[in-house]
Formats: C-alpha cells, structure tokens, sequence
C-alpha cells in the first residue's frame, strides 16, 4: 500500500458530512477504479501531461456521474486528479474501507470451507467469530477442495480453524496429554 493511501482515506472520512454514505461512496468508486484498470487508454488519457486538467476533469465527472457518485465523492476524485493520484484509486478505496470497517466495528473475513455454505451456517460461523472478538462479521465464502470438513476463517493475521483437520489434531494432543504417549 502507498504512503498516500490512508491519509487520503482519513481526509476523506474526517470530511465527510455527517450521516455520510461511504459504503455508497465505495460502490461507486469502485466501478469507476475498475473501468480504469480495465481501459487502457483512459489511463493513457489521464496520464497524458499533454492534456489539459480541464479535459481530464470533465472526463472524470462524467465517469463520476455514470456511476451514480454524489458531490462530496466526486470532489474527491477531482482532488485525487488534481494531486496525480486518481490511478491508485483503487489502494485508496481499500484504505477507506478498512478505515470505515474500524469506526464501524466490522471484522472481514474470508471463509474457506470444504462445500458451499448454507446461509444459515455462514450466519453461524459469523456469529462464532463475533462471539470471540466482539465485532460485526462479515464474511466472503470461498470453497477448498483440500479441506476433508468444517471452515478456515481468516481475519488479517487471525485464524479462526473449525476445521475437521483442526479438531482431529486437537483430540490428538488432549489425547498424548492424558495418556503420556
């Protein structure tokens, strides 16, 4: 992540009018960070020191309005324009929700479980995770073919292992405990 990024995304919240929508603003400025990493040549365009601000500006509140974007969120991307750092959009959105997530008390993780999961067991294995760190859970779902039952939950650095793997080498240790062996 570049040095920008979170001060870029503190501004933000800091000048945020209050009851703002951020995870509107991040809807939004995601659609339009990923039309820009999938076109090369509006990156071409916005780099282009040949083109002028004005043109670029226009183009960037144009995009702006496509996708919905209010005022304040297209500001920001103006001011993001303007400062040289609109094509890492894209880092900065990242650090917003992250930021977001913290003021919010929401934990994400990433879930990986050996078949689907019913959305009453996702809202279990959120609701477990929860219970143990005092956050809102949000999970994204993933399927491991290599995982014999149960769910790997991952948060950062912290893993949640409700995995059949797991509770097999935990029974073997309860059981060289007791036993000696």
């Amino acid at each position: 992540m570049s040095s920008f990024t979170r001060p870029y995304a503190r501004a933000f919240l800091e000048a945020a009018p209050p009851g703002y929508d951020v995870v509107g603003f991040l809807e939004a400025g995601e659609t339009i960070a990923r039309a820009m990493a999938a076109n090369p040549k509006l990156r071409a365009f916005l780099l282009a020191p040949n083109v002028p601000r004005e043109a670029k500006s226009k183009s960037i509140a144009a995009l702006a309005a496509k996708a919905s974007l209010d005022a304040y969120g297209t500001r920001f991307l103006q001011v993001m324009l303007r400062n040289h750092r609109l094509l890492e959009a894209a880092e900065v959105f990242k650090a917003l929700r992250d930021l977001n997530d913290v003021r919010q008390n929401i934990l994400r993780v990433r879930v990986s479980a050996a078949t689907a999961l019913t959305d009453a067991e996702k809202k279990a294995v959120e609701d477990a995770i929860a219970a143990r760190t005092g956050k809102v859970v949000k999970s994204q779902v993933d399927l491991d073919p290599g995982l014999i039952g149960g769910f790997v939950a991952r948060a950062g650095s912290r893993v949640f292992d409700g995995s059949v793997a797991a509770a097999i080498r935990r029974f073997q240790t309860q059981v060289k405990e007791r036993t000696g062996v």
